[in-house]
């Protein structure tokens, strides 16, 4: 299957779509393409945490080759953050419900979460490097129990969505973002959108960071790289995603 002039390699059920593509890396000569599937056996998240991987829902990663500096492959959590925001607010026919942007990079429909975004490295025997993209998006079905609560995007909008439809809008809207990103060259421009859409800004939010402490105070504003910015007992201090193991909201 070709959309955007892209392969689209579509898989019944494998473990990961992430470690797919790091499996067909070597077999690959056309970049990006896409890898999906019906179901996951061991989708993750970020920390390796375990991604349930129902099927009826979108799960796939976007791979490509790396033509930037490594220093700027976080900066990809905004930019996919930013394109899938609004592939999933495109369904939102009726404009009533609130699609933000939780940082560094999960999607949320009325303080509910649907979708989720994973960047890795792939390892390759070439010199040259490449990013996979993975996302997941729960489209018909969602967990009844996490952390943070879930919800689909056919429980909010009311309506069924085809998988390939929503696929191809996420094509478009994700190259779309990565020319404006342009290598990182525009990143500022890139924040200053994401921001737009991002959940719980100028307000309370606490963070458990990989240390075991808590840190609470008010999510002030981004950096020039994406690190939250956070007012907490008087002092400006910034974090930066590999620190934190979740963000909670207070309200």
């Amino acid at each position: 299957m070709k959309k955007h002039n892209l392969d689209i390699l579509s898989f019944d059920e494998i473990d990961s779509t992430n470690n797919q593509a790091q499996r067909l890396l070597a077999t690959r000569d056309k970049y990006p393409f896409w890898i999906i599937a019906d179901e996951q056996t061991a989708g993750r998240g970020r920390k390796n945490r375990y991604w349930v991987s129902q099927k009826g829902n979108f799960m796939g990663t976007f791979v490509l080759k790396k033509s930037f500096q490594k220093k700027y492959t976080p900066q990809l959590s905004f930019v996919t953050s930013l394109a899938l925001q609004k592939t999933i607010k495109q369904y939102d026919i009726n404009n009533k419900s609130n699609v933000f942007i939780k940082w560094p990079n999960d999607i949320l429909i009325n303080d509910a979460k649907c979708a989720g975004i994973l960047i890795e490295n792939l390892n390759s025997e070439t010199s040259q490097e490449f990013i996979a993209i993975g996302i997941g998006v729960n489209i018909t079905t969602h967990p009844a129990n996490s952390m943070f609560r879930a919800t689909s995007l056919k429980r909010e909008f009311d309506f069924e969505i085809d998988r390939d439809e929503f696929l191809d809008n996420l094509t478009y809207n994700l190259l779309s973002k990565i020319r404006n990103w342009d290598n990182g060259n525009n990143i500022l421009n890139i924040l200053k959108i994401w921001k737009k859409y991002a959940y719980k800004l100028n307000k309370k939010i606490s963070m458990l960071l990989s240390s075991g402490d808590r840190v609470n105070g008010i999510f002030q504003d981004l950096d020039s790289q994406g690190g939250l910015i956070l007012i907490s007992e008087g002092k400006k201090r910034v974090f930066y995603a590999a620190e934190i193991i979740e963000e909670i909201k207070i309200d």
